[in-house]
């Protein structure tokens, strides 16, 4: 049966207020439409987490619509840390947010402990580290240390995470859900798994028959999803790969934008708020910066080395 909905209604049903979510994108293919739409329903409260994280999460915190940060870092990229997770550990502005900082490794080991249905995982790179002296609101279950029953070095456990709901953004689904990706994996595949449901995000929907044809390429199967949505250019500002680049010049404007509080609430009004939908996003991309400026950030075609599946 097909699952194919609008992202309004997505996000509706299937995020809450106070809900635990998983946000894929580790570099590429973030869930910004997705993301656009919880700010437009004005949904609070939330728990996120991702390694990686980036401007779409400091979005997010900007509008308040975050409780607690399950984090590595986020950063604007070449601009320094996102202004509004700044302005909110710093200032308290719209509110302070509780973080729970990691490494880019165990993050995602306690994503994949969660896919996989284990309690917790052993890491050595948080062992010494000073991301140990600091615990927030997990309090004693940020991690454990035990000697390991095998050499007897130190041996940090974290433990398992289990979204309420993962929202993935990638290049193909079909209708079911069975979601492929190609380009930087990141934590997304091991993130999905480990959410108790996933909401699919894609650039085109395509049939059953070509899912089958190339099924190394699928990370989330359909029984994970309760939702797809059609989003073409869904990660705008971001990237994904074989359909558009990065977009520096709007990264930018919103570094520039978010350096203060104005700026941001401008920023968000223009570019979410006042736009109902991805259609409307990418009109008004087209009015401010022109067709060829659209254009321009659209990949060129070019298939990838063939590869025979025959026995």
């Amino acid at each position: 049966m097909s699952k194919v909905v609008s992202m309004k209604e997505a996000i509706s049903q299937h995020v809450s207020d106070g809900a635990f979510v998983y946000l894929g994108g580790y570099i590429c293919r973030s869930p910004s439409a997705a993301i656009h739409e919880i700010i437009r329903q004005g949904i609070k409260d939330l728990t996120v987490t991702r390694a990686n994280a980036a401007d779409d999460f400091d979005m997010l915190i900007g509008v308040g619509a975050v409780r607690r940060f399950i984090s590595t870092f986020l950063s604007l990229g070449v601009y320094g840390l996102g202004r509004c997770y700044r302005r909110s550990l710093e200032k308290g502005i719209p509110h302070k947010i509780e973080v729970e900082e990691y490494t880019n490794l165990s993050l995602p080991l306690m994503l994949m402990a969660g896919a996989m249905g284990l309690p917790f995982l052993p890491t050595k790179d948080l062992a010494g580290s000073d991301l140990l002296k600091i615990r927030s609101f997990m309090g004693e279950n940020k991690y454990r240390q035990i000697d390991s029953p095998f050499d007897g070095r130190p041996t940090v456990l974290v433990p398992a995470l289990t979204p309420d709901v993962g929202i993935i953004h990638v290049q193909q689904a079909d209708e079911d859900g069975n979601a492929q990706i190609w380009g930087i994996g990141g934590d997304c595949q091991v993130g999905a798994m480990a959410s108790k449901k996933v909401i699919v995000t894609c650039e085109r929907i395509v049939s059953r028959e070509t899912i089958g044809k190339d099924p190394s390429r699928t990370i989330v199967p359909a029984f994970k999803v309760a939702a797809v949505v059609e989003e073409p250019f869904g990660a705008h500002p971001g990237y994904t790969p074989g359909f558009y680049d990065v977009d520096f010049g709007l990264g930018y404007l919103y570094q520039q934008a978010s350096n203060t509080v104005e700026g941001f609430e401008a920023f968000v009004k223009e570019w979410v708020l006042d736009l109902p939908d991805r259609t409307a996003y990418i009109q008004h991309y087209i009015q401010r910066f022109g067709y060829q400026g659209f254009k321009k950030l659209q990949a060129k075609f070019d298939y990838g080395y063939p590869v025979s599946y025959a026995y």
